[in-house]
């Protein structure tokens, strides 16, 4: 059977650009075909040996099939196991997004920005109840692609996609975590002057942070918590978990300890994925 995914979501929250990752990745990519036609166009192409991949982009903006859209999607999921990849972000930055392109929003053409999106959040609340959801408030591209290969190559339809992503507590907390860990406690080497200005990517800084028997029995009790809670989640039918892991800035400390439960996890045939919000460079 072909390889179906369905991008859809937030306006403005990245779709086009998902879209582009799956096209250089070998998907057949359709954008916002009206409901009616899409299952014809999928049952077609699933005959044609040549498609291995298609990837569909459906959203709100043809309202006049906006009832169908739920049902479309659902039906896709159960005929040909459709993984359904739901883009969403934070009101402020869908804002930002549609101001600095100067477009109304598809919803509200000649009405307020935040109105559309309201709008928008309710058509999609039960669209969202069935996808697997990716956050891109903080995301760069090269981010956001990792996220989406991962989604829909690397990991089975039914594990839970983990995520570690660092921070910096002087930043603002990080509002789409799933569970927050503060690793503050640990000594900082920001205060060592040859370390300062060095990410916790640094072979010297990583060391500092990790060779202490605190950290170590630390970084042992959360993968021990890791692991007694994706089978947990898994059950329940959770897709994604977000753990953050915050220091002062959000380079050194946090950095550090998400590296280290990653290699641990790794040997372990778990693969997170990390996200790291206020490291620019993470081989400084």
């Amino acid at each position: 059977m072909m390889d179906l995914v369905i991008v859809t979501g937030m306006s403005g929250a990245g779709k086009t650009a998902a879209l582009n990752v799956l096209e250089d990745s070998g998907y057949l990519c359709v954008d916002n075909l009206p409901s009616p036609l899409i299952d014809e166009l999928v049952r077609l192409l699933d005959e044609k040996p040549e498609v291995k991949k298609l990837a569909l982009a459906l959203d709100q903006r043809n309202r006049v099939f906006t009832a169908e859209l739920f049902q479309t999607i659902l039906q896709l999921k159960e005929s040909f196991q459709a993984k359904v990849l739901f883009l969403n972000a934070q009101d402020e930055c869908l804002i930002k997004r549609f101001k600095e392109r100067r477009r109304p929003h598809p919803l509200q053409p000649k009405g307020s920005i935040l109105d559309g999106i309201h709008e928008e959040r309710k058509a999609m609340d039960k669209i969202m109840t069935i996808s697997y959801v990716l956050d891109t408030t903080n995301l760069t591209l090269g981010e956001l692609k990792h996220l989406i290969l991962s989604a829909v190559e690397v990991r089975e339809a039914d594990d839970v996609q983990l995520i570690f992503s660092t921070f910096g507590f002087k930043h603002g907390i990080l509002m789409d975590a799933d569970m927050v860990l503060d690793v503050r406690f640990i000594q900082n080497p920001y205060y060592i002057p040859a370390l300062k200005e060095k990410s916790g990517y640094v072979e010297e800084v990583y060391r500092y942070v990790m060779d202490r028997e605190e950290v170590k029995d630390f970084v042992d009790k959360v993968e021990d918590l890791l692991l007694y809670l994706l089978p947990l989640y898994k059950r329940e039918g959770k897709n994604q978990l977000v753990v953050a892991f915050g220091c002062t800035g959000g380079r050194q400390r946090s950095v550090s300890i998400a590296r280290a439960l990653q290699e641990r996890l790794e040997e372990k045939e778990i693969y997170p994925v990390l996200i790291h919000r206020d490291l620019e460079d993470t081989h400084a």
